[in-house]
């Protein structure tokens, strides 16, 4: 059993006996909601997405999914329609007053689990597979994504390592003054260098933020990577992106555009191996990976 594998262990046994009023009867729970796409894969990933009634408005995956009522998303959740599907446990990545309020009065259990990062994406996951009585899947889970990324890791090493601007929003306008990009303490900066770059901006105090056009140049990035989880013709989406960053630069010296449109990039959870080998292929095209 690996350090971080054992970390996570108790980390979770732990979680599990300050939770003992959520967990206990954990395995007659039947009627799931989950708010936010990462609790949702996690569920269905653990093998209980069968107890799943009703999940947020920006899960796509697996896709079954596709057939479950929606409750509204993190900023705007629709307590009436959840409440209305008479759940016996709510899953949220963070706090929701209100949402956790009315539950409350209804007697609902509400059981957060954040994904921030990689270490709470391992230990998320096995706090889900003991709250849903479903431990050894979650063990088995949490070493395939450690084996995978891993894998990721192996075969990035050795290889130019570029600077790279993380996009994580741009308004559709295609203003750049409005772009959101990813810093450290996230669990996208984490895969950026499992899959062998280097984020222009490690020193941000804030872990998502909108840096100012002049130092962007300044960070001078080798690559810009675009996220646009779900869009359609990524194509067409990274001709706009190099004409727009091209403005900025100057011809000749605008860095490499690249748009990824997969979900498993942004979603942290049991496919960011998935997400992981996007990033490195984006960022050493022809790159092999192990299966």
């Amino acid at each position: 059993m690996g350090p971080r594998l054992r970390h996570a262990l108790l980390a979770t046994a732990t979680a599990c006996m300050l939770l003992a009023a959520v967990t206990a009867g954990s395995m007659e729970r039947r009627r799931i909601v989950t708010l936010a796409p990462s609790l949702t894969e996690a569920v269905f990933a653990l093998g209980a997405g069968d107890r799943v009634v009703g999940v947020g408005d920006y899960a796509t995956w697996p896709p079954e999914v596709s057939s479950l009522p929606r409750v509204g998303g993190l900023m705007n959740p629709n307590v009436e329609r959840l409440l209305g599907l008479h759940p016996d446990l709510v899953l949220i990545p963070s706090p929701i007053p209100r949402l956790e309020a009315a539950c409350a009065g209804a007697g609902i259990p509400v059981f957060r689990v954040p994904m921030e990062d990689l270490h709470q994406v391992r230990d998320g996951l096995l706090r889900l597979a003991a709250l849903l009585g479903r431990e050894e899947r979650g063990r088995e889970l949490v070493a395939e994504l450690d084996r995978g990324l891993d894998r990721v890791r192996a075969a990035t090493a050795g290889l130019p390592r570029p600077t790279v601007l993380l996009v994580v929003d741009r308004p559709e306008t295609g203003a750049l003054q409005q772009v959101v990009v990813a810093g450290p303490g996230t669990f996208l900066d984490e895969l950026l260098g499992i899959a062998g770059g280097h984020n222009a901006f490690p020193d941000a105090a804030r872990r998502y933020f909108t840096p100012s056009l002049e130092e962007v140049l300044r960070r001078r990035p080798d690559v810009i990577l675009e996220l646009r989880a779900g869009a359609p013709d990524p194509g067409t989406l990274e001709l706009r992106a190099r004409r727009a960053w091209a403005e900025l630069f100057g011809t000749g010296r605008t860095p490499t555009v690249r748009v990824l449109t997969t979900q498993a990039v942004v979603v942290p959870g049991p496919r960011l191996v998935e997400g992981a080998a996007a990033l490195a292929r984006a960022l050493h095209p022809g790159l092999e990976l192990a299966p």
